[in-house]
């Protein structure tokens, strides 16, 4: 019986992804507050203190919005927005989903026309750090970004790394066991796996497989021969959202770098989908917030920025959002095994480092994908 419903619950969960994926980028989206706190707050008593002013603060001043750009669909942050409206009665989050080429449009024509109406981006590091080159972000250190490694917050405090988005090595469990599955890149470019998984091919904005193939490299994992390798033997699909879509339709077999969040939810409604973590198809990649310059709610903003670090909301991070934060031991996305860790060892691959390696690789990437 199961077998035979089946069939209804893969299509009508494929087609509620793409009406949400369609919502997403054309709205935004804003969570109502509650009217008496909820939601208790968290941290030490310091920061719970400066919470507190920076929330009294921001009523005082009539500001009951806190805008937030961000590239990641609306429906994978309500349960966080919510949370902060329990944790602060009276102040609202008004979210909207920007791409990158969206992004600085948007703040090129409030700059231009000095009619402010973000607050604070969050964007990954082949974006943030031209946000901030553009000029676009302000300086604000937050009581407990202390916490933080040197490499997860610039040195002008313009940018703090307060989460990582998780990626992994998708299957779809109809076509493949776990034990099944490749160790390493060098498996997947095998024979035997031609043709039978699909990517979002890099240099083309995205930049998730761009990380992951610039982390291969620097450390000698792969060589640009490999690179035409895995064009040729594989086939060229959608990122984030569209790469679940393609497992669970089972048009293929395998998802490297396959994104965690929309995989986890359509697993959890019965699709037979899964994802393993072999260290090449491991991929953490920081997400960077900053406030925009001449934020119009400054001190809502600023409460934002400074709730996301503590350890109520690291913790939401992994139970609702299925990415992974950035203070050390911070939990993880379920799943996640311990061998994969938040922390950087590799100086070349601290966000600004990596991000400078994108602007290096990315041509190279496009001579070979587009050429």
């Amino acid at each position: 019986m199961r077998r035979q419903a089946y069939p209804y619950t893969i299509f009508g969960s494929i087609a509620f992804i793409i009406l949400l994926i369609f919502i997403g980028t054309q709205q935004s989206f804003s969570f109502q507050s509650h009217d008496t706190r909820t939601r208790p707050l968290s941290g030490t008593p310091a920061e719970q203190a400066e919470l507190e002013r920076l929330y009294q603060a921001a009523l005082q001043k009539g500001q009951t919005e806190v805008v937030v750009y961000q590239a990641a669909m609306d429906y994978e942050w309500q349960p966080l927005w919510k949370a902060f409206s329990e944790a602060f009665p009276g102040i609202q989050i008004k979210y909207m989903h920007l791409s990158p080429a969206e992004i600085f449009n948007r703040l090129d024509t409030e700059t231009v026309t000095g009619s402010h109406f973000a607050d604070i981006v969050s964007y990954p590091i082949n974006n943030i750090f031209d946000l901030k080159a553009k000029g676009y972000l302000s300086s604000f250190k937050s009581i407990n970004a202390e916490k933080l490694p040197n490499y997860y917050r610039t040195q002008d405090d313009t940018i703090q790394f307060s989460f990582l988005k998780v990626y992994g090595l998708g299957f779809n469990k109809n076509r493949l066991g776990n034990e099944q599955l490749p160790e390493n890149i060098h498996e997947l470019l095998s024979k035997k796996w031609e043709k039978q998984f699909e990517y979002g091919a890099p240099g083309g904005g995205a930049g998730t497989v761009d990380i992951a193939l610039i982390q291969l490299l620097q450390k000698n994992k792969i060589t640009e021969q490999d690179l035409r390798n895995l064009k040729k033997n594989g086939g060229i699909g959608g990122t984030q959202e569209q790469g679940t879509i393609v497992l669970a339709q089972s048009r293929t077999t395998l998802s490297p770098w396959v994104y965690l969040p929309p995989l986890a939810r359509q697993k959890a409604l019965g699709v037979p989908i899964e994802i393993s973590y072999p260290a090449d198809f491991t991929l953490l990649i920081p997400f960077g917030q900053g406030l925009v310059k001449n934020p119009a709610h400054p001190e809502a903003a600023k409460l934002l920025q400074t709730w996301l670090l503590t350890p109520d909301v690291q913790k939401l991070f992994a139970e609702e959002t299925f990415s992974y934060g950035t203070i050390p031991n911070a939990p993880r996305p379920q799943g996640l095994p311990t061998s994969v860790n938040n922390q950087i060892d590799d100086p070349s691959l601290y966000p600004e480092a990596l991000s400078n390696l994108i602007k290096k690789w990315v041509p190279k990437f496009q001579s070979i994908w587009y050429s």
